[in-house]
């Protein structure tokens, strides 16, 4: 059972640390550091819009956007290799309710770059709407191809989707999605960390009781 939490630091780390490879070959090389410590510490602290799935109580996968212009977002994902797990909640979630809070709160274009070869990133990007717009070379260090995904509101309106999505949410609900996901990130570390202690000691009982047994 998948589930969707505000992201915090423990999570994130986990997840950058635990990326499925595609993904850190993607993003590490477009860090300062390439650490995915700090990727998971920029990440924290941002300001933006930023959640986790957990299957059972494991983070999987992490997404979100940030604003970087007036009404110009960039969107960014990456999971550990259990993204079959969370999949179809998290694209449930960007579809109906990322997406429609980023117009409801103004947006008039969101966009994401993703390498050449990662296959599975851009057919998903393409099942969320996205259209492949521009390429460029020489991203970043590794002189890799990479290609921009977009959404725009133009292309919204010109194509019929921007009544759907403005009537899936409001301005009110998109500030609150806001909120809710900078909210408390140390009572999120919190939670994170109980979770796990819960799972270790329940997995020690267990353990014990078949040692007795």
């Amino acid at each position: 059972m998948a589930e969707i939490i505000p992201a915090c630091y423990g999570d994130l780390v986990y997840i950058a640390r635990n990326m499925r490879a595609l993904d850190a070959e993607e993003i590490l090389p477009l860090t300062w550091s390439g650490k995915p410590e700090d990727l998971a510490q920029r990440i924290s602290v941002s300001g933006g819009l930023a959640h986790v799935a957990l299957s059972g109580v494991m983070p999987v996968a992490t997404w979100g956007a940030n604003m970087t212009r007036p009404d110009f977002w960039s969107v960014w994902m990456f999971t550990t290799d259990r993204w079959p797990k969370v999949a179809l909640t998290v694209t449930r979630h960007i579809r109906n309710e990322l997406i429609p809070a980023l117009v409801a709160d103004g947006a008039v274009r969101a966009d994401c770059w993703s390498m050449e070869g990662h296959d599975v990133a851009h057919r998903w990007l393409e099942a969320l709407g996205a259209t492949k717009e521009a390429t460029a070379e020489d991203y970043g260090p590794t002189r890799k191809k990479f290609y921009c995904y977009s959404w725009t509101r133009s292309r919204l309106e010109r194509d019929g989707d921007f009544d759907y999505v403005r009537r899936t949410t409001s301005p009110k609900n998109a500030k609150n999605a806001v909120i809710a996901s900078n909210a408390g990130a140390c009572g999120c570390r919190n939670k994170a960390n109980a979770r796990r202690s819960a799972s270790k000691s329940s997995s020690n009982s267990n353990t014990a009781q078949a040692a007795l047994g």
